[in-house]
This record gives structure tokens, C-alpha cells and sequence, in this order.
């Protein structure tokens, strides 16, 4: 066997261990999120059957307001809705309709997604929405405003279309004083919004999921590996 022929086979062999480490790598990463997202999954859910908050102007805690079922009474602030851009719904495009409800007896509101409507079929146009006037009380689950987003180029938004909505750029935006979580309504559909958000899966499974795979990735890797060096 020449040198050159030597040389060449360490090199794939070294390629081959980095391919196997590489994988077992990301199947790592993936049982990593398996964990977390499936904590917090759990958590969440134990959430949703446990006693119903009631949501006032004192509440200023995230992490005691998050992935809570709560209940809030007040009066919609119908000129200040929001309509979030690129949500498909039965593979329609349309809508998520954010109306801040401000709570009885306070200036603060909570942002409230009432749930998709259709988009119009002209961009230039809005969907007509129904904002009942006086005193409601509805009932819902509180989630996070969004915090990490992949842009190009951030721009603040701008109208009544937004492509995300984070909690900085609401209070600035708005103007108004908000409670730190959004809260996702749920319960009757008589204003014409579609409250579906999705039946309860955890993500732990899909985490698991990919982890296999790239165990699998990493085994077909050795196997090669092993088959290239008997070959020499």
C-alpha cells in the first residue's frame, strides 16, 4: 500500500469520526429539547386544570401570570386592534385579531388574541371585525408575548398589520399600559373568529424523534467507516 494511499484513508477516517460525532452531537442537542420543551409541556398543561386567575391591574409578575387559564372583565379598545399577519388557518391565509380589553376600574389592558378571521381578498383591506361596546368578561390561556424572531432587517411595525408582536414595541407602539402575557380567548365563537389553537401534543415526542434519527445518521456513519477501512 503506497503512502499516498495510507494518507488517504486516515483522512477519510478522520472525516468519518467527525461525521459520527457530529451526529451524536445533534442527537444530543435534540434529547436536550426533548427535556425542556417536555418540562415545560407539562407544566403548562397541569396549568390549564388548575384554578381559573382572575386578571387585574396588580399582576405584574410573568412568570405568576404565564400558561395560566385566567378570566378578564373590562371593555374592548376596539380602535387599537392589531391584526397579525401570515396565520393560515385549512390552509386559508388570514388573520390573528389582537384587541386590548382594559380592565374594569384601571387604565390597563391586557392584549387579548380573539382568535383568525380570513383575509380579505385585497391586501390593501381589513377584515370587518365585531368588538362588542360595554362591560364583557371572557375567559382564556395566557402565553408569552414573542421574544426571539429571525429578521433581515428589523422594522418597527407600522398600521394595524404586524408580522410579530413583542411586548417592548406593543407599550411603545400603543401607548398603552399592559399586563406582561397576551391572553389567548377561547370559549364561544359569536363574534365570527375562529378560536382554534391547536389540540395539546407534547413536543417531547417529536424531539425524540429526531434524535433517532441522527443516531441513525451516526450508525450508518460507522458502518461506512468500518466497511472503507476492512476494504483498504
Amino acid at each position: 500500500m503506497s503512502i499516498f494511499s495510507l494518507k488517504r484513508g486516515y483522512l477519510r477516517l478522520l472525516l468519518v469520526i467527525l461525521l459520527i460525532l457530529t451526529c451524536l452531537g445533534m442527537a444530543r442537542l435534540q434529547l436536550w429539547r426533548a427535556e425542556t420543551r417536555g418540562e415545560r409541556f407539562e407544566r403548562e398543561q397541569a396549568a390549564l386544570v388548575s384554578t381559573p386567575i382572575s386578571l387585574s391591574a396588580r399582576q405584574r409578575e410573568r412568570e405568576k401570570l404565564l400558561d395560566r387559564t385566567a378570566t378578564a372583565r373590562g371593555r374592548w379598545l376596539a380602535a387599537k386592534t392589531l391584526f397579525l399577519d401570515n396565520k393560515i388557518h385549512g390552509s386559508r391565509a388570514g388573520y390573528h385579531v389582537l384587541t386590548p380589553l382594559q380592565l374594569s376600574g384601571s387604565e390597563v389592558v391586557v392584549l387579548v388574541n380573539r382568535g383568525w378571521v380570513p383575509a380579505p381578498r385585497l391586501r390593501s383591506e381589513l377584515p370587518p371585525v365585531t368588538s362588542p361596546s360595554g362591560e364583557i368578561e371572557i375567559v382564556g390561556v395566557t402565553r408569552s408575548f414573542e421574544t426571539r424572531t429571525f429578521e433581515l432587517q428589523k422594522t418597527p411595525p407600522q398600521g394595524a398589520v404586524w408580522q410579530h408582536v413583542r411586548e417592548a414595541d406593543y407599550r411603545e407602539l400603543s401607548g398603552l399600559d399592559a399586563l406582561p402575557v397576551i391572553l389567548l380567548q377561547t370559549g364561544a365563537e359569536s363574534d365570527g373568529l375562529i378560536r382554534d389553537w391547536g389540540s395539546p401534543e407534547n413536543p417531547a415526542t417529536r424531539h425524540y424523534g429526531y434524535a433517532a434519527m441522527w443516531l441513525a445518521f451516526a450508525l450508518m456513519a460507522a458502518a461506512y467507516g468500518l466497511f472503507a477501512w476492512r476494504k483498504k
